[in-house]
């Protein structure tokens, strides 16, 4: 049984993170709102065409640093994901169960994300310099709801 002054203190502690959250989420609608809604009304394309040379150079060598550090560290991932299958398999085999199981699946699953997140893909089927987006820039998010999918499943088990 808690004494008056200890019930008094947990209240006084839920007082606190009470107006923390209010706190919070004041500060992110304050800046979120403006800035989401500003998103919106601009979402339909990037003005590349009203930055200058100079801009779209630095974009584009930013570019290319993020392309190969993505295809640097989706490579580690796969290798990673692989021996993790591996890893998953050889349980599954010794206990038979679902859990197993569905961690295989879902190792399988990110490594095909893995996979199929490379920008080297889409340079290996053939980029072109006019077809930089294609079907293959939606592969990583279904696979990224695959492997949520399975969680979910799991979870509920």
């Amino acid at each position: 049984m808690m004494d008056p002054s200890e019930k008094g203190m947990q209240k006084t502690t839920w007082l606190y993170i009470a107006l923390f959250g209010l706190l919070i989420i004041f500060v992110a609608g304050f800046v979120g709102v403006p800035y989401l809604s500003n998103l919106y009304l601009h979402a339909d394309r990037p003005r590349l065409e009203e930055l200058t040379p100079q801009q779209l150079q630095e974009i584009s060598n930013m570019m290319a640093l993020y392309i190969k550090g993505r295809s640097v560290l989706d490579l580690i991932n796969a290798v990673l994901l692989i021996y993790l299958m591996i890893l998953y398999t050889r349980i599954y085999r010794d206990t038979k169960t679902i859990f197993s199981l569905c961690l295989v699946l879902f190792s399988f699953t990110l490594l095909l994300y893995s996979i199929s997140s490379n920008p080297l893909l889409i340079w290996l089927t053939g980029f072109q310099r006019a077809n930089i987006l294609g079907i293959f820039n939606f592969f990583p998010d279904i696979f990224t709801t695959l492997a949520s999918l399975i969680l979910v499943y799991l979870s509920r088990q």
